[in-house]
């Protein structure tokens, strides 16, 4: 089962793109690297979703 934890505000600053965030954000859900291998409708349905969080 996978872990997760609040970053600081401080951290989140030093991501220097949207694309960054999401990323790190797919590596720690899924594995390294996820970004490359996983099938790219699978990384863009992600990608959608992950905006949506933040979207105003």
């Amino acid at each position: 089962m996978k872990t997760y934890t609040l970053k600081s505000v401080a951290k989140n600053q030093d991501t220097n793109t949207v694309w960054d965030a999401f990323v790190e954000y797919l590596e720690t859900v899924y594995f390294e690297g996820a970004a490359d291998e996983l099938d790219k409708e699978l990384v863009e349905f992600e990608y959608k979703s992950y905006k949506s969080c933040y979207e105003k």
